[in-house]
């Protein structure tokens, strides 16, 4: 049997508002952190991953980047992280998140994996 996967987490970094990209991720619910950041919570990864992925498809030229993690209660910090490091256009997950994503998008890296748009 297959768990159930976990909730997850979405970071956003390098946008000039992050306020405005959740407006434009239809399965997300926007949260903010006690210290003000914004995180992005989802029921799962493969969730997360397909808003992510309309998201950026149409937006050739946007500079936008994002961080995925399973929810672990750590406020966020890996995805985080994952968003501060990656590319313009581009969405990183971590290791426990990449399990819950099909193997053949994925892009290993230093800090994570690049999802393959």
């Amino acid at each position: 049997m297959t768990p159930d996967p976990p909730p997850a987490i979405l970071a956003i970094s390098g946008s000039a508002d992050p306020a405005d990209v959740p407006r434009h991720l239809r399965n997300g619910r926007a949260e903010r952190t006690p210290d003000g950041r914004l995180l992005i919570r989802f029921d799962s990864v493969k969730a997360a991953v397909a808003d992510v992925s309309a998201y950026l498809r149409p937006r050739a030229m946007t500079f936008v980047k994002f961080g995925l993690d399973v929810d672990s209660g750590q406020g966020g910090e890996g995805a985080r992280r994952l968003a501060e490091n990656a590319g313009p256009r581009s969405l990183w997950v971590s290791a426990e998140a990449a399990v819950f994503v099909d193997g053949a998008v994925l892009e290993a890296g230093s800090s994570g994996y690049r999802i393959k748009l």
